[in-house]
């Protein structure tokens, strides 16, 4: 039997059947032709490739640097340049011909046989040809370079080739890639495998019928005749052609019928790939995803959704649904947003919008296809020259290895192209800019901080051990700066135009490779921002910016079938962008199984309706937790604890510039009885606001013997850098903006079930967006459900088309049937589930309360105008100054806290309503006189720097005078110059300054200086946050109107003939102006203030005439309309009436914090009020352990006001025996009936201190702030950081304080002033002795350390005894 021939057929590699025919018995007469062919095609272009070695260009030639470092760069002329384009040209075509013949002569005729010395040739062959075509591509660009080295290039599609340059594989990585693409696509090489085997076997036939004419010719004919190289070049270059369109929706799949093994050459190369990524070794295993990406012989394993479908395929995905895949928890069906009928598979899509969606999937496909050719620069000209894709294909300048790179790339694209491509859809030739707008309003900037910063110092500490002012992690720093790269590529890409030709080429007669556009006068692009026509298509020379729209996200969820909506996220431009994808992945807007994941269980589907957004959360804490202890003191077995404490714990995140968001947060900051949240802005890596230190722990344990109170904590977990670091590498999806809030929340008390520290967060949220009933839980996605309906027989979501007229979604939630489980987990006789709005607790919506507390929360949110919706963490001035410091700036420049300094301007916030009376006169020109005074006083000899008195004086005595120096003034000069300045009255006032030195004792001392420097910052914040607090009728106005008035007489008293009536005050007080800056106008301005009620010209003076109708002065009309007042009685001494209402209520409340909405009227706005100025703030202790509660009780006018249950901690407070309790009134008017006795003419002031309705200006101290905490009608927690009038005891804490006041300067006061809690009486024998102690008195109170200060309103200066008399018996409560 004749043997066979033993060749492989080129198409596909089936063994030949025929009978062997040749001289060597091996082949048939084809076979043996062809082999013949081959193997003499390929020696005669070996040889070729030796001629051509041997006579390089020029250029190659002389240079020392090898060719595959070869760069070109030095090559000016284009002539050169094209030189070595064509040798290298002609080189790569040899190369390439010569491997591939070699290859396909082996492998086809010899097998069977193993020749490693022709492999190892064909090794070197391809690694030259890969040398030879890197060298091209350099070649190219720098042929562009030279052509446009006057023309600012086209930016971006040279970064584009960077990063392709950047992240080239090498060639024997292509070939493995190119096997797997073709396994993937096998329906399709298979049907044109059996087109070459037709074609083949038609050669043979054709070979046979010529066979005769064939042996005419001589043997160099016939080898010249057919070289098989050539149709296996063009057979390749048809497979590449055929998968790009198949991957373009410009073929449909062949049916499986025709399905054959793929090629044997695959098999191998697939067994290579299987034995490269499987290894033995423990190790290799274990690091699998390693070894399969890493290494220059391993071969990447394309991912899942790199994969396309054909048409018919999508169709039927389309049509028949997917099955849907949920994520672990529990899930309600049949709702608005989950219909059961969707519950397994997504809804169908009818036909016509199949074939719409399938239009637009081939179009964005194109669009991608021809981005991806922008960033290849060997084909960039003939795709530009092309007018569709076929003729690009066949374009001769396209050679088979870019159409073999753009298939690998097309095959999987990257998810930003696919985004970018999908984007190009919609984008029309004049693009409009994206309507969002980010928010230029940013938190205030503290130039105090940047100025110390520069001079080395720092004005703000951290806030809490272990937690710095700002955090950002290493993502997070990059999307800025690639943020500002892509408005970069926009704003500077060179434009990428047609038309224009480039002068310098067509002098040299020479066609530029691309055209780039017409420049103008100085060789810049006429436009930055240009569409580019490649394949007939325009695309712009930059990607979209802009949201993309539904469509496009459509698009993108069905040609990256395989993502989910973590991919998706993170190429969102912005929150608006990524909170629609939210909503439309929610109601089941996409097509796809694993873009439903996304939104989770129940509980995490009702955060993201409302915008806050889980990446990673902690539920197990109650599982956790334990706590055992066992023995005793008095037993037989030693005491023996383990204790493990955990906290659940959200981290989420949440948009930036909205107003829902900043009272959302503001209202989890005020509810420290629950939770603990801390606060960072992604946007300025600044932390805003977070907890104590000793409540940043998540996991802690103690164990041990012994008391176990005795034990230190073991912190396992705690919120800080770590924890942010670890969050950051755990959570599985990323924004690609920063324009949001990261927010950490945790319980308070460990071991409690997830479900509280949901429900708290989630009842935030509900009173943050202002929900008033069960179906405004759907308003924050209003917007989005107006637009979209479902179709009532598939339940598909779907857009609503213009002009259509059908029930959105959002017309569902209007007539949805709501059901509400019972927050509280109160349980009800009835059901858990509450139907009738009437029985739900008032509490969880919002309501009147919530208006009015938000009043005062967010005033700027009432005006008109645009408010900042930024949450900047500050609750009040007094908060920032607990916490960051007072300005050191000021000590360091050993500035007075009311000398002003150049940058001051910059410093004073715009938020101080208020100002005390020791900063009225620093904005004021006289201050700078008064100043001047005040140094004059301590050496009334020395000039006096103004220009107003040295008009008055001599010529020849002026100041700068230039024949006359100071040092020239002789004594009696001197004498006449204090004659001339000074009148008889104010020498008189000085000569009590004569011959006064300071103590012996005083010395300069800076811990001293220092204590009084942080005094008087204190007094001045303190004195804002009080006055701020001042909740009584007209208060405000009426301390405003006393400070001005008393500033005006400062000023009078100035500018007339007794300026310095106060240095009798000093005097006699005995506190010398050395002691302290202070002193002078501290008795200034007591002088000043008791001088408003004795005879003088000041209310007819320019200074005085505004207010000489003010009610101040008219002291009868002033004590018959007395101002409305608290009374100051505290818990302990409030008569048991009182408590009637507030005791018989709780006793028939079902619940601990069930109030009357009236009470709660009255509450919140009061305890807002206190708060935003700092006066109370929220502690860190569960509800169950904080002693008072707040209270809504009628006050002598009527009017209910808030007042504070404390009457549990009487037995706490403790007063040392040396503290004295006020004296009775009574006691007082014996006092000064006494005293007129032995004075007929006696005068008297009653002075009455400041103070708030609610509080008294003391610090309530650190350790004792937990005995003063109370709860409002929502459970949160807050303590006193000022002592409340209501604690037990208040108003002998107030007598004590204005008795140390007074102590100091008794020697000098006697039993002339008499005190009563905040009630000062001055007895004097006559007006000038009452001047002389009231002036003292009010001195003594409000100098150093500054905080107390006297209520002209409340005060009645220079009167009788008669008048007190009167005045008590008004029954006005006025000396109470």
């Amino acid at each position: 039997m004749a043997s066979l021939c033993t060749a492989l057929n080129v198409s596909d590699e089936s063994r030949c059947k025929e009978a062997a025919t040749s001289l060597n018995g091996l082949f048939c007469s084809f076979h043996s032709r062809q082999c013949q062919g081959l193997y003499r095609g390929y020696k005669i272009r070996n040889a070729r490739l030796d001629a051509l070695d041997t006579k390089p260009p020029h250029f190659l030639a002389t240079s020392t640097t090898p060719l595959a470092n070869q760069t070109f760069a030095q090559v000016e002329a284009e002539d050169t340049l094209h030189e070595m384009h064509d040798y290298l040209g002609l080189k790569y075509a040899l190369l390439e011909r010569v491997i591939r013949a070699r290859k396909l002569h082996h492998s086809r005729f010899f097998s069977l046989h193993l020749d490693y010395g022709h492999q190892n040739y064909l090794d070197q062959l391809s690694s030259r040809r890969f040398t030879v075509l890197r060298a091209l591509e350099r070649l190219e660009r720098r042929a562009v370079e030279v052509l446009y080295n006057k023309k600012k290039w086209f930016k971006w599609v040279r970064e584009c080739q960077d990063e392709e340059e950047t992240a080239r594989e090498n060639d024997k990585k292509k070939v493995k890639k190119e096997a797997a693409l073709f396994k993937r696509y096998n329906k399709e090489v298979q049907a044109r495998m059996r087109e070459l085997k037709a074609k083949e076997d038609l050669k043979r036939q054709e070979a046979y019928l010529d066979e005769v004419y064939n042996s005419r010719l001589s043997e160099e004919e016939q080898e010249a005749e057919w070289d098989p190289i050539e149709d296996v070049i063009e057979d390749e270059r048809g497979n590449y052609i055929d998968l790009i369109k198949h991957i373009l929706l410009l073929t449909e799949s062949v049916d499986d019928a025709g399905k054959t093994d793929p090629p044997r050459e695959m098999k191998e190369i697939d067994q290579n790939i299987a034995a490269t990524t499987t290894n033995t070794s423990k190790k290799a295993k274990k690091n699998k995803s390693r070894v399969i990406t890493d290494g220059p012989d391993t071969v990447p394993v394309l991912p899942d959704k790199s994969a396309h479908d054909t048409k018919s395929q999508v169709r039927k995905r389309l049509s028949e649904g997917v099955k849907l895949e949920y994520s672990a928890g529990w899930h309600v069906a049949g709702t608005v947003d989950n219909p059961a009928e969707t519950l397994d598979k997504t809804a169908a899509i009818p036909d016509d919008e199949i074939d719409k969606l399938l239009e637009d999937m081939a179009e964005i496909k194109h669009l991608l296809f021809c981005r991806l050719l922008l960033s290849h620069a060997t084909v960039l000209p003939a795709a530009i020259s092309s007018n569709m894709v076929d003729e690009f294909l066949n374009h001769k300048d396209v050679t088979d290895a870019d159409l073999r790179d753009l298939a690998l790339k097309l095959d999987s694209p990257g998810l930003q192209e696919i985004r970018d491509a999908c984007a190009d859809l919609g984008r029309g030739e004049e693009e409009a800019d994206d309507v969002y707008e980010e928010p230029e309003d940013e938190p205030e900037i503290d130039k105090t901080e940047e100025r110390l910063q520069k001079l080395g110092l720092s004005n703000k500490t951290r806030k809490y051990a272990g937690m710095p002012n700002s955090w950002a992690t290493t993502r997070e720093k990059q999307i800025t700066s690639a943020q500002q790269e892509r408005q970069s590529l926009v704003d500077h890409s060179g434009g990428f135009g047609f038309g224009g030709v480039d002068k310098e080429a067509a002098e040299h007669k020479l066609k530029p490779m691309i055209d780039f556009g017409e420049l103008d006068d100085e060789n810049n692009f006429k436009s930055k921002k240009m569409r580019v026509r490649v394949c007939g298509r325009y695309i712009y020379n930059y990607p979209s910016e802009r949201a993309i729209s539904r469509g496009g996200w459509l698009q993108f969820c069905l040609i990256a079938k395989d993502s989910d909506l973590h991919d998706a996220i993170k190429l969102c431009r912005h929150w608006d962008e990524f909170f629609d994808l939210n909503i439309l992945s929610i109601f089941q807007y996409f097509p796809a199984a694993k873009w439903l994941v996304w939104k989770g269980d129940r509980h995490r589907q009702q955060l993201l309706q409302l915008g806050l957004v889980p990446y990673l959360q902690f539920e197990e804490a109650e599982e956790i937790s334990s706590n055992f202890k066992s023995g005793s003191s008095r037993g037989q077995g030693r005491r023996v604890h383990s204790i493990v404490e955990s906290r659940n714990w959200l981290c989420a995140n949440i948009r930036r510039d909205d107003p829902a968001t900043r009272r959302f947060l503001q209202y989890l900051v005020m509810r420290t009885s629950r939770v603990v949240v801390l606060i960072r802005d992604v946007k300025t890596s600044k932390i805003l606001s977070t907890p104590p230190a000793d409540q940043l722990w998540l996991h802690r344990e103690k164990a041990g013997i012994g008391r176990a109170s005795k034990n230190e904590w073991f912190v396992r977990a705690a919120v800080g850098p770590e924890f942010f670091e670890k969050m950051e590498r755990m959570r599985e999806w990323h924004f690609g903006f920063n324009d949001y809030y990261d927010v950490y929340i945790w319980d308070l008390k460990p071991g409690k079930p997830w479900a509280s520290l949901f429900n708290t967060v989630y009842e935030t949220l509900v009173k943050a967006h202002r929900f008033c009933e069960m179906r405004d839980m759907y308003n924050p996605a209003a917007h989005i459900l107006k637009t979209l309906t479902r179709d009532p027989v598939t339940f598909r979501t779907r857009d609503i088309r213009p002009g259509e007229e059908v029930t959105s979604i959002w017309d569902e939630t209007r007539r949805a049937r709501f059901r509400l489980l019972n927050p509280r987990g109160r349980p009800r006789e009835s059901t858990a589930f509450e139907e009738d709005p009437s029985e739900l607790d008032s509490s969880y919506f919002y309501g009147e309360p919530d208006v009015l507390e938000d009043e005062v929360l967010f005033p700027e949110e009432l005006s008109t105008e645009t408010s900042k919706a930024l949450y900047s963490g500050k609750a009040s001035a007094l908060d920032d100054f607990v916490h960051n410091g007072p300005n050191w700036e000021r000590f360091i420049q050993d500035l007075d806290t009311d000398e002003e300094m150049d940058s001051d301007d910059d410093i004073k916030s715009d938020d101080n309503e208020y100002t005390s009376e020791d900063e009225s006169g620093d904005d004021e020109p006289e201050a700078d006189e008064g100043k001047g005074g005040h140094r004059l006083l301590e050496n009334p000899n020395e000039e006096r720097d103004d220009s107003e008195e040295d008009d008055d004086l001599p010529l020849e005595t002026r100041r700068g005078d230039d024949d006359r120096s100071q040092s020239a003034f002789s004594k009696e000069l001197a004498d006449e110059l204090f004659e001339k300045m000074f009148s008889a009255n104010e020498k008189e006032d000085m000569a009590v300054m004569a011959n006064w030195k300071p103590p012996r004792d005083f010395r300069e001392n800076v811990k001293a200086d220092f204590m009084m420097f942080m005094d008087r910052e204190k007094s001045k914040v303190f004195k804002r946050s009080w006055h701020a607090a001042d909740l009584s009728p007209e208060g405000p106005e009426r301390h405003r109107e006393a400070q001005a008035i008393v500033h005006q007489m400062v000023k009078f008293y100035r500018h007339g003939t007794d300026r310095f009536k106060h240095l009798r005050t000093v005097r006699f007080m005995d506190v010398h102006p050395d002691q302290h800056r202070r002193i002078v106008p501290d008795a200034q301005d007591a002088h000043a203030m008791a001088m408003l009620f004795f005879p003088s010209d000041f209310l007819s003076s320019e200074y005085g005439v505004l207010h000489k109708d003010s009610l101040l002065f008219l002291t009868k009309e002033r004590a018959l309309n007395p101002p409305p007042r608290r009374s100051w009685v505290s818990d302990k001494y409030k008569p048991a009436s009182f408590w009637d209402e507030w005791m018989a209520y709780w006793k028939q409340a079902k619940y601990e914090d069930d109030y009357p909405v009236e009470w709660d009227i009255v509450i919140r706005p009061i305890v807002a009020k206190l708060y935003k100025a700092g006066i109370i703030g929220p502690t860190y202790e569960s509800s169950q352990y904080i002693p008072g509660k707040a209270m809504a009780a009628p006050g002598a006018d009527g009017k209910r006001d808030l007042y504070i249950d404390l009457r549990c901690i009487e037995d706490a407070i403790i007063f040392p025996r040396h503290i004295q309790r006020p004296p009775p009134k009574e006691s007082l008017f014996t006092s000064m009936r006494a005293f007129v006795v032995n004075h007929p003419n006696a005068r008297f002031s009653a002075l009455r201190l400041w103070s708030a309705p609610h509080f008294y200006p003391l610090m309530n101290g650190l350790d004792k702030r937990h005995l003063t905490g109370f709860t409002d009608a929502l459970g949160r927690a807050w303590e006193w950081n000022f002592v409340c009038k209501d604690m037990p005891y208040s108003e002998i804490s107030m007598h004590h304080t204005v008795s140390g006041r007074l102590d100091r300067f008794r020697r000098q006061l006697g039993d002339r002033v008499l005190h009563m809690r905040d009630l000062l009486i001055v007895m004097g024998t006559d007006e000038q002795d009452l001047l002389k102690y009231t002036t003292a008195a009010i001195f003594a109170v409000q100098t150093e350390p500054w905080r107390l200060e006297i209520d002209l309103w409340r005060s009645f200066i220079n009167v009788d005894l008669d008048f007190l008399d009167w005045l008590d018996g008004l029954k006005k409560d006025w000396l109470d």
